[in-house]
């Protein structure tokens, strides 16, 4: 795979179209989507509908959402026709970090047990990956590229380049819902025990270092960081 070549071609793409080229270029069956169904998630999901209708969007389901998270993937579900694939824990492993309450001690194993090992389980069924990173939330983000590779997958970021003030002009301007917790002062929302009200990713893992749940990190990263 030629990342310098697809960033290139696709650089020059509108977002609707680096989707549409995604489809031409690469097997459907091989694209995994998924969705955090946060507050900036609409932009991606919308344009997914028009692009690829029907097209499986994978949810993490970690038992720790925000019930207006719920809530709001059900309404974009409806508003946008998705179908939607949810991916859980193994049902011992979520018991054990409730019931231990692990986001408390050692957050990088909660968001592994929750999040990047049940999504590990399903990687090996595809080529690509596409995710809604925005480029804007982090130094981090930032610094990626549209395609990269990540855990012998080609990772796909067609929003990465995206101004908050263009998402928020998208949203308008195609009238799409809004997270319920967006008014309430929670730029980015994950699971409610490691989320508090904060500017764009500043209330994730508040006091804590650490500002990624595993799933954009590099694997360096994740495996300092368990080990530290």
């Amino acid at each position: 795979m030629n990342f310098l070549n697809l960033n290139k071609q696709y650089q020059a793409l509108s977002y609707q179209d680096r989707l549409k080229q995604l489809f031409e270029d690469f097997d459907d069956d091989r694209i995994l989507f998924t969705s955090s169904f946060g507050t900036t998630s609409m932009a991606l999901l919308h344009l997914l509908s028009k692009a690829k209708p029907g097209h499986p969007v994978h949810f993490i389901d970690t038992s720790y959402h925000f019930p207006e998270t719920l809530a709001y993937r059900d309404i974009l579900i409806k508003h946008l026709g998705l179908t939607v694939v949810d991916v859980q824990a193994e049902v011992k492993k979520n018991h054990f970090t409730r019931e231990n309450q692990t986001w408390k001690h050692n957050q990088d194993l909660c968001c592994f047990i929750n999040k990047v090992e049940p999504l590990d389980q399903i990687k090996p069924n595809y080529d690509i990956w596409v995710s809604g990173v925005l480029g804007f939330h982090s130094p981090h983000r930032e610094s990626m590229n549209l395609f990269e590779a990540k855990d012998g997958l080609t990772k796909f970021h067609p929003l990465l380049d995206m101004s908050k003030e263009d998402l928020s002009l998208y949203t308008k301007l195609y009238e799409l819902p809004i997270h319920g917790l967006l008014a309430k002062g929670y730029d980015s929302v994950g699971c409610t025990n490691c989320t508090t009200k904060g500017e764009g990713r500043n209330g994730r893992w508040y006091n804590i270092s650490k500002s990624e749940c595993g799933l954009h990190d590099t694997p360096m990263l994740v495996k300092n960081r368990m080990a530290g």
